[in-house]
């Protein structure tokens, strides 16, 4: 079987309201469908997902970088020899690993789809424990603690019991600790809360504020320093009871290699689309096995097809938290035949072969746009 071509669609899914956290003011899925073809006819289905903050990963730079560059030297590559074809990713473009895990994962999907058994079994993985939705959507963005609490109850109502809050608002950490107070308080102790700080405060805020978190029950508090800071982060681990995972100060495996070899981090959220795919990801998590870090699979803002890959890849691997699990939490649709809803509470896998999703072609069409 050979690679005959690869094929990069922009697309753009409206959210139903403005989702802002610290680095991005977010208003639609606006991500790349990659699409890879076979002389056999089989073919896998990927995409890139566009995160600024995240080494300018736009959709531009990544349908150009797919496009022009990734896709046209692996053709005539076998789809199955995946690190001959990471060797030579990796040789025509330095870095771009969230336009190469647009790729990696549509070569999971075709690889399942020409075995015709899912990517979770190809892995080695199992789908006997369903994986945790941590909702609700992407997490609740900046808004005032009323409406969190809405949010949050809104999830919960449906069965979630792990819900994820950013914080580092405008108006201060005052803000952050009164939603975390609010949503604690509405929800119970049963329910598990992680705090997204992305990079927003300094060592002194840091230990002033993630004590009230502890003291709220957060279990979980997600880069509460500058990704370079891994020294003082480090500090702020040792003097806080909650767990501290880290998401921009991870680029590569090394890089979690230094994180625990400084004592900065209890966890990983390992992010699909920004670290080279399921392959990198699984990387990431052996290493952490080894090391004793905790796995938090991730996914940052994809359609069906890149959360579809997340929750293989968690299948496949011990983790520390359950995943998002449906963009219809803040969109009106998905680019996929049966999208799941917007917020289970959990998510079982099946014996559909590949990834276990299909495009929904007619609605590609309508949300697909030219660079």
């Amino acid at each position: 079987m050979k690679i005959t071509a690869v094929e990069v669609t922009p697309y753009r899914v409206p959210y139903r309201e403005v989702h802002k956290i610290t680095t991005l003011t977010l208003s639609a899925l606006e991500n790349v469908l990659v699409r890879i073809r076979t002389d056999e006819g089989v073919e896998g289905i990927g995409e890139c997902v566009a995160e600024a903050k995240w080494n300018s990963s736009v959709v531009e730079s990544l349908a150009i970088v797919v496009g022009k560059y990734l896709g046209p030297n692996i053709i005539g590559m076998d789809p199955f020899h995946i690190r001959e074809i990471w060797a030579r990713m990796d040789k025509v473009v330095n870095g771009h690993e969230a336009a190469k895990s647009g790729i990696d994962m549509a070569l999971y999907d075709l690889i399942g789809k020409a075995l015709g058994i899912p990517v979770w079994r190809f892995l080695g993985g199992s789908n006997e424990i369903p994986i945790p939705v941590e909702g609700p959507g992407f997490g609740i963005g900046f808004m005032p603690a009323e409406k969190a609490v809405d949010l949050a109850l809104k999830g919960i109502s449906d069965g979630c019991r792990q819900i994820e809050i950013k914080c580092g608002h405008p108006q201060g950490s005052l803000h952050d600790i009164a939603v975390v107070k609010a949503v604690r308080k509405a929800c119970g102790p049963e329910v598990s809360l992680k705090v997204d700080c992305t990079e927003a405060y300094t060592l002194k805020e840091a230990l002033r504020v993630l004590p009230q978190f502890a003291e709220n029950g957060v279990d979980w508090v997600e880069q509460p320093l500058p990704r370079h800071l891994l020294a003082d982060t480090a500090e702020v681990r040792r003097q806080v009871p909650t767990m501290i995972a880290l998401e921009e100060s991870v680029g590569s495996a090394a890089d979690v290699l230094r994180a625990a070899a400084m004592g900065a981090a209890d966890g990983i959220h390992a992010k699909l689309a920004m670290l080279g795919g399921i392959t990198k990801c699984r990387e990431i998590a052996a290493i952490c096995s080894t090391v004793g870090l905790g796995v938090l699979p991730g996914s940052s803002t994809p359609s069906g097809i890149g959360l579809s890959a997340v929750h293989h890849f968690a299948a496949s691997i011990d983790y520390a938290r359950g995943c998002h699990a449906s963009p219809l939490a803040r969109t009106d649709d998905d680019i996929i035949t049966e999208p799941l809803p917007a917020y289970p509470a959990e998510v079982k896998l099946t014996e559909k072969p590949g990834l276990g999703v299909d495009v929904d072609w007619g609605k590609m069409k309508h949300f697909a746009f030219e660079i």
